[in-house]
């Protein structure tokens, strides 16, 4: 009789595993969550870099506001890239009316 040779090991007390740091993000020393209303983050670059990365700034920029609850516009200006924070505007009473009705269907 064959003895089998283990495929594992068991080790014990060793701990939670370390936290794993993931994808490094790309925009993340942006100060997203510092800015006032009307404040502006501008990101100086020229016009290739700007049609080339203003997706990714959007994109990156629309996944903050979602997880802190804050407003923001995204624009290309005459320097390259600016984060402006905005105010939230609340729809008016008919505009919510509306999309009320479009959530119950």
């Amino acid at each position: 009789m064959q003895q089998e040779s283990k495929r594992y090991r068991v080790h014990q007390g060793v701990g939670a595993p370390p936290p794993s740091s993931g994808r490094p993000r790309k925009w993340a020393d942006l100060p997203l969550d510092t800015v006032e209303i009307g404040d502006l983050i501008e990101i100086p670059m020229d016009k290739e870099e700007v049609e080339a990365k203003i997706a990714s700034i959007r994109s990156y920029v629309w996944r903050v506001s979602q997880r802190n609850s804050k407003k923001y516009s995204v624009r290309k200006t005459d320097f390259g890239i600016g984060i402006w924070r905005v105010e939230k505007v609340l729809p008016s009473h008919h505009s919510y009316q509306i999309w009320k009705r479009r959530i119950k269907r």
